[in-house]
Formats: structure tokens, sequence, C-alpha cells
């Protein structure tokens, strides 16, 4: 689905390029996104594309995900000559395509991957990052940005199920800063925290991507908790022009976090959906399923201050985020998908 031809969407496109710091690095250089059917990756690369059309900033975007055919369903072939797809799983991905820029965004970010294939959640993080910075190290001149995740930042118990994504990310970290210690790799690392937007893929179970979708349909949003946990959320146009300012600017000994300057509970933020969606929120019992899946975590509070010293400043607050989100759902009938 090209969102681009949306113009809520690429309002949000142009206002996560602008708040970019430094956005002009990436003319005329090639960047490889991995996990370019996901969220935070489909719109990075979105904005990509939207700088070469509107900006002729002349970028390479390689697009890799597990499917080739996802890809396509999501860009279309109209981009030929700016933008190449890679079908690739990134736990064996090897190239020696020279890249300026690799972003790692590949992964299962949503709790129906941790509950149903904690392993893959694991080695994508782990042995995917492996893979990524092993094709670094084999060009001088290449940065590469981690994607990590505000859940890193946690104390967990790595003797349950459901560390497998928070313990992955903070090994990958590890990793990342392994390679810069050993072999002088130029790696930084982002964690972003609770990200949302119209963009997400269709399986995605996340709560926000749920609520926003059931909004949007003008239906009744579904809570199975009484959504007490504080979390940071970020709409994902400050999600990606916070990542792209660590990438043109960060340092390889910081973490940076990514959020906005505001949090509030998962309750809340089904509210702001149901009253911009107008619709509303209906409580009930966890199911197993519901509890298998649950975060362990009451509150993530991911804080933004390296990055803001880089120059950055969010772009809209959490509400506006789930309206844009909302609007731009309705417009693309890309609800539908999202089940």
């Amino acid at each position: 689905m090209r969102y681009l031809e949306c113009g809520v969407y690429r309002e949000s496109i142009e206002a996560a390029i602008a708040h970019t710091v430094n956005f002009h690095v990436f003319e005329n250089k090639s960047v490889l996104v991995l996990g370019a059917s996901g969220l935070i990756g489909s719109f990075i690369t979105d904005c990509f594309l939207y700088a070469d059309e509107k900006m002729d900033a002349g970028i390479m975007i390689y697009a890799a995900g597990r499917s080739k055919e996802r890809l396509r369903n999501r860009f279309g072939d109209a981009c030929e000559g700016r933008l190449a797809f890679i079908e690739e799983d990134v736990t064996v991905m090897d190239t020696d395509t020279p890249f300026d820029y690799m972003i790692h965004a590949a992964g299962y970010g949503h709790p129906k991957a941790f509950r149903e294939t904690p392993v893959e959640v694991l080695l994508a993080n782990v042995i995917g990052t492996y893979r990524v910075l092993k094709m670094a190290e084999r060009h001088s001149g290449c940065r590469v940005l981690y994607v990590s995740s505000g859940e890193a930042q946690e104390e967990v118990d790595h003797l349950s199920v459901r560390a497998c994504y928070p313990m992955g990310k903070r090994t990958a970290e590890t990793l990342c800063l392994s390679y810069h210690q050993e072999y002088g790799t130029d790696v930084v690392i982002a964690r972003p925290c609770h990200s949302f937007g119209a963009n997400a893929a269709g399986h995605d179970n996340r709560a926000a991507t749920q609520f926003i979708a059931a909004a949007a349909r003008g239906e009744t949003i579904e809570m199975y908790s009484a959504g007490e946990q504080m979390r940071s959320f970020s709409y994902v146009a400050d999600c990606a022009s916070g990542l792209l300012s660590v990438l043109t600017s960060g340092e390889n000994d910081v973490v940076y976090g990514i959020s906005s300057d505001e949090s509030c509970t998962v309750r809340a933020f089904a509210e702001f959906c149901a009253r911009h969606g107008g619709s509303r929120v209906e409580m009930h019992l966890p199911t197993g399923t519901e509890q298998a899946e649950a975060s362990p975590i009451k509150e993530q509070i991911v804080d933004n201050s390296a990055l803001k010293a880089l120059g950055w400043q969010p772009a809209c607050t959490i509400e506006e985020g789930i309206q844009r989100s909302i609007q731009i759902l309705r417009e693309t009938g890309a609800d539908a998908q999202i089940q």
C-alpha cells in the first residue's frame, strides 16, 4: 500500500524529515533498511523515498525483509531505480553490496511473537545484529544504527519466555559496543519507546495498534487489562526523526532514548483513541492468551535528554499522533488490514 498517496501521511513524512538533525547527510548515499515492512522501517523508507521525489536527494534505498511480496505490496514497483528489494532473513543475511548506512530495525516486536516464536525473536536481535555488524566490518565508512527498545532498560526475569525480547535487545546492544571497541565499527544505538502509527503491519497485535485500528473503524476498543501501566508513547514520525538524528549525529558510546515529551497510561491512550475515533472503550477480564502476552513492566519511561542534546525536538503530541493515525487509516482503508 502506497501510504505516500495520502495527504496526512505525507505531512507526517515532511515533519519527520524537517525534525531530523542533519538529514542532508543522506544525500547521494546508499541506505539499507532492514525490517522495511514494519512500522518503523517502512516509515523511514518512505522518508527516503519522499526525499528523493521532492528534494532530489539522490538516495539509493535498499529495503530488506523476509518477504519480497510484502515489500512490493507495501511500496509498489513505481520506485524502481531508487528502491531495491532484498528478500532475506536478517539472521542469515550476507551481501557484499557496499552501503553508506545500515538501519537494523528487523525483528519481531509484538506480543504474539514473544509467545509463539520466542527463539526467532531472540535470534533476530542477537544473530541478526551479528550479521549486520559483520557486513559493516567489510565496508570502511559504513555507519550502523541498531534499533533497540525501551524495554532494554528494564530489569526483567531472564528465565521467563517473555524476556526473549528485552534480553535479546540488551545482548545486541552489548554486541554493538563490543564491535566498536574491538573492530572500530561505527555503530550507534537507539531505544525507541512505545511507537505507533497508521502504517503498522497487519499482523501487529500490540495494544496501541489495535486501539487505533478499532477507533478508525468506529468499533468498540476492547481492553483486557486495567491499563494502569505508564508508558512513554511516540508517534512514528517522531520516532523516525529521532532514530535518523541518532544515525546522522549520534556518538558511538551513548545509548539514545527515543520518546516524545509525554507519557500516559495504556488506559488513557485507549481513551484518546476512542475520543478521536468516535468510539468507546470496553473493559474485559484477561484470557489466558492476554495474560501470557502481557508485559510485567508497570512503568516504562524513556529518557530523551541525550537525543534532545543533539538538537532534536518532537513534532507532535500523543493525541495529535493518534488523530493523524486514525485519519490516515480512514483515508487509505488500511484499518481493514489490521486484525
